[in-house]
């Protein structure tokens, strides 16, 4: 059961990545190599903690977007409160005329703002003689 599983050309060493690698002049590292590498570490400084990553600005605002996202669908689906019975609510007759005299004392304010604007028998019709 002892036999060679590859043959001595099969070998990893006569791989063809191998000698392309072979091929390849090799290079010498510059004499300041050492101390730029120890600079770039420097200027890199430690690595951030997990919890400074999370709150970093990116993901702060994404998860404010989210937020915000989250409240306007809550807002929009929450079913309006219903209106109770209640027999000292104003009907709708009452709540008209109400709106319809502020109304008309808007559009008199307006006019008595601007006099010039108007002509006699619109002043007339405004007042409502």
């Amino acid at each position: 059961m002892n036999r060679n599983l590859l043959p001595p050309d099969d070998s990893w060493e006569s791989d063809a990545v191998w000698k392309l690698l072979d091929q390849v002049p090799s290079r010498v590292a510059g004499p300041c190599f050492a101390a730029d590498a120890v600079r770039a570490a420097r200027l890199a400084g430690p690595p951030r903690a997990w919890w400074q990553r999370l709150v970093a600005p990116m993901p702060l605002a994404g998860l404010a977007g989210a937020t915000a996202a989250l409240v306007m669908a809550v807002i929009a689906l929450t079913p309006a409160p219903t209106r109770s019975a209640d027999p000292m609510a104003l009907n709708s007759d009452e709540a008209f005329a109400g709106i319809q005299e502020l109304a008309e004392v808007e559009v008199l304010s307006a006019a008595v703002d601007n006099l010039d604007e108007f002509t006699d028998p619109e002043l007339v019709c405004l007042i409502g003689f």
